[in-house]
């Protein structure tokens, strides 16, 4: 009996499903080997639920063919299974699958697939949601927020949604605990990062692995115009920046004390509102299986 492979497709990419679909056909290893399933998902947390009918189907691959977005609904729902996600990277960033340097052009990637080099990494949970990139509690949470109101995704639309949402952004003061500190801080930017990616090959944790068995948390401390574009030269380009600037620290676990529950926080580009003043990163490692390059 052939195993089944579930693709689960964002709706968005008509003509990537076309490509996806014709190198499906045209290597004959898919056919010979797998019964193929490719679904399109229609909305959000529709790949979510198309990923619980693969599970029910005795998937023994579920594919994620979209972005970071379409990448955390289809893996949360793997975690603890013994079910690997593929990935076929077709977002605008594509932080996760530069993490592995997963190929972007579909065929390579699908060959990554069939190689079946398989790791298990560790997962994120915020609070009650599951994540495998990153979080963010700062004016990453807006930025994103503005950047998924653009018509069109690209690198001039993510430079665009920076300034927008730099304009409107207003510092606050947070507490945090971690390890045995407890500290006050007022960053412009908040994230713990599980990855060493935040897309367009941007990256202020190059030296991560996603297998390592801790996050790391990120402060940023200045709103000027000048030190984000320092940030942005330095995670583009590899620059090391001071401490006055940026801290990065290794944690298994952080609570965040908010001064209200009217904040925005995002978890792998996903929008959400804060249900209260305490927000809660712990690592949860190897919870998840992935196909990588060899």
């Amino acid at each position: 009996m052939k195993d089944k492979i579930h693709f689960i497709v964002n709706s968005r990419l008509v003509k990537a499903k076309t490509i996806l679909e014709r190198e499906l056909k045209n290597n004959s290893y898919w056919e010979n080997n797998h019964e193929v399933f490719v679904w399109e998902s229609l909305y959000k947390g529709h790949a979510l639920e198309l990923t619980q009918k693969a599970i029910r189907d005795d998937s023994k691959t579920v594919v994620s063919c979209g972005g970071d977005g379409t990448i955390n609904e289809i893996g949360r729902y793997l975690i603890e299974t013994d079910i690997p996600l593929g990935i076929v990277p077709l977002g605008s960033g594509n932080g996760f699958a530069r993490h592995f340097k997963i190929p972007l052009n579909i065929r390579a990637a699908l060959q990554v697939i069939q190689a079946k080099t398989r790791v298990s990494i560790d997962a994120g949970l915020i609070n009650q949601h599951f994540f495998l990139s990153n979080v963010g509690v700062g004016f990453e949470a807006h930025f994103i927020n503005s950047y998924q109101k653009k018509s069109t995704r690209g690198f001039i639309s993510y430079c665009k949604a920076i300034v927008v949402a730099l304009r409107a952004f207003i510092v606050n003061k947070h507490r945090i605990y971690y390890a045995d500190k407890a500290r006050e801080i007022t960053p412009f930017s908040l994230m713990v990062s599980n990855t060493n990616q935040f897309g367009y090959n941007f990256s202020l944790t190059p030296e991560s692995s996603i297998s390592d068995g801790k996050l790391e948390l990120i402060i940023f401390k200045s709103k000027s115009v000048l030190a984000l574009f320092k940030l942005l030269f330095a995670s583009r380009f590899g620059v090391k920046l001071s401490q006055d600037l940026l801290e990065i620290i290794p944690v298994s676990k952080v609570r965040i004390a908010l001064e209200s529950s009217e904040f925005l926080f995002q978890f792998d580009g996903e929008i959400n509102q804060c249900s209260s003043k305490e927000i809660v990163v712990q690592l949860h490692p190897r919870k998840l299986k992935v196909w990588v390059p060899s």
